[in-house]
């Protein structure tokens, strides 16, 4: 009878702390970025009960006293809890969903709500009306912030705006619809949406789409227009909240990085740039999400040719290939083209910089849908840029006037980028009044708003006329005298990456590690000493400290740190 009484005091403490439970986790949920007042939902005690269990850790303890076993094996408790998570209710799948969403996990995303919709086949009507509405608009925020198919974006956005104008609005679904407006460039709309507040301050850890996702968006768009200080704070920001809420593996913080890598990149900032992408390059390639693996791949490339390494640069463009065709990416598949030419093109490859443009041609025919924008930007420019190097600028500026008109208006930063090109080809055709006057407006331009690697960069006919304006007599010079510094630190970088590409340092990396090296790369990655790998090994610590110099000279890194992060990006362990 004791025991009995004892067993009974236990399972009400236990139902009043799994209680307390359940509303703090409500609350969490009431206070989080749920587009949908999931909290209305999330009263029933089927909701809070699967979301402590999932959330807290009771999920095994519940798995383990429904099937009666006393004391299960590892392997036992293992199976049973795989068994009951299949079993969740579409409720709890459905915050499940949203966390991975937050996080930009977007194959996750799919895979829940495709779970989902088979608990919501099984349950009953009145669990699938409570769940539909919320899980139409997960997938409209999910589209939002993945596709790149300007129809598919305004089908999600219709979606949103009913939810947004029946009284359903939250600081994420305002996030989620600037975003969708960003994507159809229509500004008017989206600096309509105004910055809301979360209703409870407290919860200010859980925010993850408004004070993340948003933010990092808004940099991106700040960039555009030409706002590179403004975006540089924003990107920075929503970075240390990525880190603080996230972690660093995190998708999300890793769309923030590569954002905030490349505006320090652009802004002339180049040190410790390619070690904060090669941290987060994991994580892009497994998230699903194709404007960070562009982003994350260019930057990349960029980096390992200003440094001349040139077998870096080649090896990552592979890579980025690879997972492009393995995932349908055709954005990232001709921004790898069109990076592979520029260097085939300073190589003076021009045929096979040639055969890369008639790749991304056959990528336009046959995807006209998807990425249509990139892949058409990247096509005219890359072919432009060949027609330069084979001696037919003429021709080029054709293409680049037609582009400009075309697309240009659209971004303020690409339409920079595209005169400084234009600019390069006239010069090059012989129309200097209107290549210099073109290039001297888009150096007012980029010295106002921060640009500098753009003019780094610039073509050969572009620099020489550079050179020719900085070092002309004052009184002889058109050039005004606030640009005077600004053009000598561009012409002064020029010549320091002239000096490292004269001299290429190549990292070798398209040499297989040895097995010895690969033995201790991995004890390095495990955080173990020189002298504990040594024991480990049974070798003497100076050839440890051999090794990881050749480990070093193959892999273009010079920290330990940074050895590993590439070393397990490029899948060398």
């Amino acid at each position: 009878m004791q025991i009995q009484t004892s067993e009974v005091q236990t399972s009400q403490k236990t139902q009043t702390r799994s209680g307390q439970r359940a509303h703090d986790v409500i609350a969490l949920i009431a206070a989080a970025d749920l587009p949908l007042h999931l909290e209305r939902f999330a009263q029933s005690a089927t909701l809070a009960r699967d979301v402590v269990q999932l959330e807290l850790g009771h999920l095994r303890h519940a798995t383990v006293r429904d099937q009666g076993h006393a004391n299960p094996g590892p392997r036992r408790e293992a199976s049973a809890l795989d068994s009951r998570s299949t079993q969740l209710s579409p409720n709890a799948l459905l915050v499940r969903a949203w966390r991975a969403l937050i996080e930009l996990r977007f194959d996750n995303v799919c895979a829940t709500m495709t779970r989902f919709e088979a608990e919501t086949a099984r349950a009953d009507a009145a669990v699938s009306a409570r769940t539909r509405p919320f899980a139409e608009v997960l997938r409209a925020v999910l589209l939002v912030l993945q596709s790149q198919d300007g129809a598919s974006v305004r089908v999600a956005l219709a979606v949103l705006e009913r939810r947004w104008q029946s009284r359903g609005r939250s600081p994420a679904l305002a996030a989620a619809l600037r975003v969708g407006y960003w994507k159809l460039r229509d500004f008017d709309r989206y600096y309509a949406v105004p910055h809301l507040e979360h209703a409870v301050p407290i919860y200010r850890g859980t925010r993850g789409l408004a004070t993340i996702i948003g933010p990092t968006f808004e940099a991106v768009l700040e960039a555009e227009q030409l706002r590179l200080g403004v975006a540089t704070r924003l990107a920075r920001s929503a970075h240390k909240r990525a880190v603080s809420r996230f972690g660093k593996r995190s998708p999300a913080t890793a769309r923030a990085a590569v954002v905030l890598a490349e505006l320090l990149y652009e802004e002339g900032h180049s040190g410790g740039l390619d070690t904060m992408v090669m941290e987060c390059l994991n994580a892009v390639r497994t998230s699903g999400d194709e404007d960070s693996a562009l982003r994350a791949y260019r930057l990349i490339v960029r980096l390992a040719c200003r440094r001349g390494d040139m077998d870096f640069a080649y090896l990552a463009l592979k890579e980025a290939e690879v997972l492009a065709a393995e995932r349908n990416w055709t954005g990232v598949t001709a921004e790898s083209l069109g990076l592979r030419s520029q260097i085939l093109l300073k190589e003076g490859r021009t045929r096979d910089a040639a055969i890369c443009i008639e790749r991304i041609e056959a990528l336009l025919h046959n995807h006209p849908i998807p990425s249509d924008d990139i892949i058409h930007g990247t096509h005219a420019l890359a072919r432009a840029q060949v027609l330069v190097a084979i001696g037919e600028p003429c021709r080029a500026a054709a293409i680049l006037r037609a582009l400009l008109a075309e697309s240009g208006k659209r971004s303020p930063y690409w339409a920079l980028r595209l005169t400084v090109h234009l600019a390069d080809a006239l010069l090059g055709c012989g129309d200097h009044a209107e290549g210099r006057a073109m290039l001297i407006q888009a150096l007012q331009i980029g010295a106002r708003a921060g640009v500098y690697q753009t003019f780094v960069d610039v073509g050969t006919h572009a620099a020489g006329f550079l050179s020719s304006l900085y070092h002309a007599a004052p009184k002889d010079s058109r050039l005004p005298p606030e640009l005077r510094p600004y053009i000598g630190s561009i012409l002064a970088e020029r010549a320091q990456l002239g000096a490292r590409t004269s001299r290429p340092r190549t990292s070798r990396v398209s040499e297989a590690l040895s097995p010895r090296e690969r033995s201790v790369l991995r004890s390095m990655s495990c955080g173990l000493s020189n002298k504990r790998i040594a024991q480990e090994l049974r070798i003497a610590p100076e050839t440890v400290k051999s090794h990881v110099k050749g480990i070093f000279i193959k892999l273009a890194v010079q920290t330990r740190a940074h050895a590993v992060s590439t070393a397990g990006a490029l899948g060398l362990i």
